[in-house]
């Protein structure tokens, strides 16, 4: 079903003589990748040239990531790998973002969708019956790097991280959103960004769904509700979250939000986290600004006790601007 790239990965090990290999993947794929990492080492066994190279091939480790894997913003280059010898990261189902280079050699496996003849047809013949369906305006096809190839005759936009970007369109000049893919949090930014209902089509499962204007309008109502109960109890302290993941340590909006809670004279402590969950947040505030995925605070918010909100949010409080701003993560995050 997903397109590995046995052959390139292979290459990639041998062109880059590792000896210590970590493979990462997002939950979807991990036993997938556990399958691939038993063919790659069945090969290199048998390569006498790689044996050769490596004079013994016993030596080659290839290494399972256990931890998560919540995209290209969540690469596991972390300091500690360099001290057990890996010298190579597999990471597969994402596409390397600009702002969060790895410091490891990485090669990213885009892990492209892989229909049958059959099930392809199907899904050629459901997207043309839905664009049809529009008549005529402005039609966006957005989807995530896996299914990329698939769609190149609709010229897809492709969302990478959290970042619901779709080229130099703006809201006016778009008459209909198609997001093909899986899942909804990505088509959910689409249409909270854009303020437009989005049509999701699944490719695997062939479903059609759509985010519906009265669906973009109660989650605008429920943040900017979760804005005004600061407004009727200003917070005396803050916490200010931010992530040391390299694709979400947004450390421009972390020191651009305590500049502003210093100048309103609110108090405030800054929080340094890697996986940011309820369980790491038990402090005594009165809410927390998360300066890493916007999806913490807008897929995950009522899994914590205390108010989560965004830093465009946070910004809106002190404007007293009820025009609602999506916050989605941008070059100018980063250093």
């Amino acid at each position: 079903m997903w397109d590995l790239e046995t052959e390139r990965v292979i290459n990639e090990i041998k062109q880059n003589n590792a000896k210590r290999i970590l493979f990462q993947a997002p939950e979807g794929l991990k036993l997938s990748v556990e399958k691939e990492i038993d063919r790659i080492k069945k090969y290199l066994k048998a390569d006498n040239n790689y044996n050769n190279i490596d004079n013994n091939s016993e030596e080659v480790e290839l290494i399972l990531w256990g931890e998560s894997c919540f995209g290209a913003c969540d690469l596991c280059d972390i300091e500690g790998l360099k001290s057990i010898g890996i010298d190579l990261i597999i990471h597969y189902g994402h596409e390397e973002l600009p702002y969060a280079k790895p410091e490891i050699p990485t090669i990213f496996v885009h892990a492209y969708y892989k229909p049958d003849d059959e099930r392809l047809k199907i899904i050629r013949d459901d997207i043309k019956k839905i664009l049809n369906t529009y008549g005529k305006g402005h039609t966006i096809v957005a989807t995530t790097i896996q299914f990329k190839k698939m769609l190149k005759d609709y010229n897809p936009a492709v969302i990478l991280g959290c970042r619901a970007n779709i080229g130099d369109k703006e809201a006016e000049d778009i008459d209909n959103i198609l997001f093909v893919g899986t899942g909804r949090f990505h088509p959910l930014m689409l249409a909270y960004k854009f303020k437009k209902p989005v049509d999701i089509y699944n490719p695997i499962t062939g479903e059609l769904s759509k985010i519906t204007d009265d669906e973009i309008k109660k989650f605008i109502k429920k943040r900017i509700g979760a804005i005004s109960k600061l407004l009727l109890n200003p917070p005396k302290k803050i916490g200010v979250v931010l992530s040391t993941k390299k694709g979400q340590c947004r450390i421009n909006v972390f020191n651009n939000i305590l500049g502003i809670l210093k100048e309103n004279s609110i108090n405030y402590t800054p929080i340094l986290l890697n996986n940011i969950s309820p369980n790491y947040l038990i402090y005594d505030v009165d809410a927390y600004i998360i300066c890493a995925c916007p999806r913490i605070v807008l897929d995950d918010y009522l899994n914590y006790k205390k108010p989560l909100l965004t830093p465009k949010e946070f910004e809106m409080y002190i404007s007293k601007d009820f025009d609602y701003k999506f916050d989605e993560i941008s070059f100018n995050d980063f250093r």
